[in-house]
């Protein structure tokens, strides 16, 4: 929309012949993402904050970043040795790096901001806690670890999620690192763009980092418009108010994968569309979830409610990672006559509308929850379970899927880029463990699993840990997930689109405009 406003102006000076002001000289490009809603903060290592991770991964930098193939490639660390007992990382940083304020970017920023994170319940906090032992910094350029024993997937912790190193100069001595200036209304860090503003329910506006140390972003200004409504979205997105948008609406996707005026793209490994269980519960006995996981057909899910763009999930961890994946370990063949027995031998008898037991679950007003969930409660009627589906904005769902206030809830989330990830999701007290499950061998096999260095034998770990969730049924798989993007065909360097190796997955450093 601003380049578009930008030439209408500059054709009409040349119309009437007036001189172009000195700020019109040259036309800023400017690009315009949109996101549904606004982030909780500007602090991107205190909390999970998926609507504030596009506009994270742009503003800040970690020492390593994630790409759109689920690599991990270097950031603010240029190259590592590991110890020959696996315990101690050395990690050599970029050289010249300077904050988005001038200061200058050292080691000590590296040491303070994990340091920060484990004494503040940051989101990595669990995994560092329990596994440094000390952190020190020989000198500016060069940060040591020291693990307590050997971590396997200690880099992918580092370089996925929450794990952003922030500026010790302005963090430093804050009384709350979620609401200090940092991290509400003026942000700093090293990434590809700087913060310009941000309007609370309208945009975050961003501008490029000239000094930026893998090289100045083309686009001059980065802007992320808030737009709750996906259809509206989609309309801003036809209109040319918007330069790039996810997700598509999977409806929209096979015909627009035809039109040559736009370019598509989509992020699938490590994600999928599951079902949380929460153990917690009364209603949700062994019982209820063995019957639950019998009548949902997901093929069926897959065909009418994505369009057949999220294939079937089968088996309890993503397939992307053939050493850790187990095919034989799954929810099984869809069987109502089953799951209506099995009801019956715990007790239950049917009322007069032939229902056994009702339940609720919880989904998101984004993406295709709502969808798969009506797919779903048509599956579960059949077999005499009545479902209520209750569709959430994200703020809503979260709270009450983290209150425990709940029987089963939809969600998704990103398991890689290590099978270790499976430790937030069923390990005792893990960050994402929605379902409440504690099982003290998967606690163990997570923790031997993390110790070896020889993927066979830690694959043979994971896929006992998938043996004993078909057994408990703490998550039931669904469908793959596939989130389409979607910008015009003039635009280039958009990760999950063009397959950018040497960036995280929602940066904007490398986008062209022709």
């Amino acid at each position: 929309m601003a380049r578009k406003w930008m030439s209408l102006i500059l054709a009409v000076c040349l119309m009437l012949g007036v001189m172009m002001p000195a700020a019109f000289a040259d036309e800023t490009k400017t690009f315009i993402v949109a996101m549904t809603e606004d982030p909780k903060s500007f602090n991107p290592d205190a909390q999970a904050d998926d609507s504030g991770w596009p506009v994270f991964q742009n503003l800040y930098d970690g020492l390593f970043q994630l790409n759109w193939n689920n690599e991990i490639v270097p950031d603010l660390c240029e190259t590592y040795t590991i110890s020959d007992d696996g315990l101690t990382y050395t990690f050599n940083l970029r050289k010249g790096v300077k904050w988005h304020d001038g200061e200058a970017f050292s080691s000590a920023d590296v040491e303070f901001t994990y340091k920060m994170i484990m004494e503040n319940s940051g989101i990595i906090s669990q995994e560092l806690n329990n596994s440094v032992a000390e952190m020190n910094c020989p000198d500016d350029d060069t940060f040591v670890m020291t693990l307590k024993a050997p971590n396997a997937p200690i880099l992918g912790t580092l370089a996925w999620y929450a794990n952003f190193i922030l500026p010790k100069h302005i963090y430093e001595g804050v009384e709350d690192w979620k609401t200090c200036e940092a991290a509400t209304t003026n942000p700093v860090g090293t990434g590809a763009y700087k913060f310009v503003s941000y309007d609370r329910g309208v945009s975050i506006v961003l501008e490029k980092n000239p000094d930026y140390h893998l090289g100045a972003p083309q686009v001059d200004r980065l802007i992320f418009q808030v737009i709750p409504d996906s259809d509206t979205a989609m309309q801003a997105f036809f209109n040319g108010e918007i330069d790039m948008l996810k997700p598509v609406p999977n409806s929209q996707v096979p015909a627009l994968l035809q039109d040559p005026q736009y370019k598509l793209g989509y992020s699938s490994a490590a994600r999928r569309y599951q079902i949380a269980m929460n153990m917690e519960s009364e209603k949700m006995t062994l019982a209820v979830r063995q019957a639950v996981a019998l009548s949902i057909d997901r093929e069926e899910i897959s065909r009418k409610a994505t369009n057949g763009l999220m294939p079937p999930a089968y088996g309890f961890y993503p397939p992307y990672c053939d050493w850790a994946y187990n095919a034989d370990a799954d929810i099984g063949e869809r069987d109502v006559a089953k799951a209506r027995q099995i009801l019956e031998d715990a007790g239950f008898t049917a009322d007069e509308n032939g229902n056994y037991i009702e339940l609720e679950m919880l989904v998101l007003s984004s993406g295709s929850y709502a969808d798969c969930g009506k797919v779903m409660q048509s599956n579960l009627k059949e077999a005499g379970i009545n479902m209520k589906l209750t569709v959430l904005e994200s703020a809503a769902w979260n709270e009450r899927v983290t209150s425990g206030d709940f029987d089963m809830a939809m969600l998704n989330g990103y398991q890689g880029p290590d099978p270790d990830a499976m430790s937030k999701r069923i390990g005792t007290g893990g960050a994402a463990n929605y379902s409440h499950f504690s099982n003290a061998e998967v606690d163990e096999l997570l923790a031997k699993a993390r110790s070896l260095t020889d993927n066979e034998a830690r694959g043979a770990c994971y896929r006992r840990i998938q043996e004993i969730e078909a057994e408990e049924l703490p998550i039931i798989p669904v469908v793959e997930m596939t989130t389409y993007y979607i910008c015009r065909s003039n635009v280039s360097g958009i990760s999950y689109i063009d397959h950018v190796s040497d960036v995280s997955d929602n940066s904007y450093a490398r986008v062209t405009i022709d």
